[in-house]
């Protein structure tokens, strides 16, 4: 009786944490505009969660930021960027580093345009900031990923003051059940 019941507490407890909600920033296609000349335009959101910041840094280096990997067919200068934010696009996309190793390991394929947007104003926690754009000229759709570096802000403890610290995300960037539509 006692196996049954630890499998199930186990199974559950599994469940339970596989359920849960993951708490990292997100970037989410909110919508795709088909050109008349063909191209796609995308449509992207950040969504930061309580505790994490986007912080700008002394240079380009060393501020938070976000990128796209893998945006094939990307049309030069179509990019777009909220306030506050600065756009690059290179062969190899930015990664989270610490002295100089990768934090995350995305698969950047090479000769392929990658979309980054670095943060020039601080972003708080908690918030969806809206207004990135980029346009491609494939008609396809394609799993996306993406990383991230960001400041969590971790709370203060008996002995210790609150303190902020660099960490990495890496997601896929779904392909949105709406964008199936669009031909």
């Amino acid at each position: 009786m006692r196996k049954i019941f630890g499998a199930a507490l186990l199974l559950a407890t599994g469940l339970t944490i596989t359920a849960a909600p993951a708490l990292a920033l997100q970037i989410v296609v909110t919508q795709a505009d088909k050109n008349t000349d063909g191209s796609t335009t995308y449509h992207f959101a950040i969504k930061t969660d309580p505790g994490e910041t986007l912080t700008p840094g002394e240079s380009k280096a060393t501020a938070d930021f976000v990128t796209v990997y893998n945006f094939y067919g990307y049309v030069d200068g179509s990019a777009k960027s909220p306030a506050g934010w600065e756009f690059s696009s290179e062969e190899f996309g930015r990664t989270p580093t610490l002295n100089g190793y990768p934090m995350v390991l995305p698969l950047d394929i090479p000769n392929t345009p990658n979309l980054t947007w670095t943060v020039t104003k601080p972003v708080s926690a908690g918030t969806q900031i809206d207004g990135f754009t980029a346009t491609t000229r494939v008609s396809t759709m394609v799993q996306g990923e993406y990383s991230a570096e960001l400041t969590r802000q971790l709370p203060a403890v008996q002995g210790a003051a609150a303190k902020a610290s660099k960490q990495a995300v890496i997601g896929e960037l779904p392909t949105p059940s709406f964008l199936t539509d669009v031909k």
